[in-house]
């Protein structure tokens, strides 16, 4: 299978780094068909897409009481994740943290980092990459 007929099946541009060194050598010690083997990548997960926008979302980390607000009235703690996918498995969200060059990247488009109660899922409801649970 050629590079250009690996994105037009996967719908996703990749550099020729990236697939000299990392698809062809995978697909090639396979003897599945190319529309098989590209179902079989998560090409989420992998982080393949060169230069490709992130999926920025807000986590919520509750204190060990279970509340939204701890007992003085502060408010719960907000983390930055991206959004890596769903395992389709347990229907949790997969999370990576964010690096530096992120949350610079946030403050430079204007997106407010300051601690506010708005957040977009619960840290009871991701995993990690490695599909293991988010521990406080």
């Amino acid at each position: 299978m050629m590079k250009q007929e690996f994105e037009e099946l996967a719908k996703v541009k990749v550099t020729e780094e990236v697939y000299s060194k990392v698809i062809e050598p995978m697909y090639l010690a396979t003897d599945l068909p190319k529309r098989e083997f590209i179902k079989l990548l998560n090409l989420k997960a992998l982080a393949i897409q060169e230069g490709r926008e992130k999926d920025i979302k807000k986590m919520c980390v509750r204190d060990r009481s279970g509340y939204m607000k701890t007992p003085n009235g502060c408010y719960c703690h907000i983390r930055y994740v991206e959004l890596a996918g769903v395992d389709i498995a347990t229907g949790k969200y997969i999370v990576k943290p964010l690096r530096d060059k992120d949350f610079r990247k946030l403050a430079e488009n204007g997106h407010d980092l300051d601690l506010n109660t708005s957040f977009d899922f619960d840290y009871t409801q991701c995993i990690d990459t490695r599909k293991k649970p988010i521990i406080l």
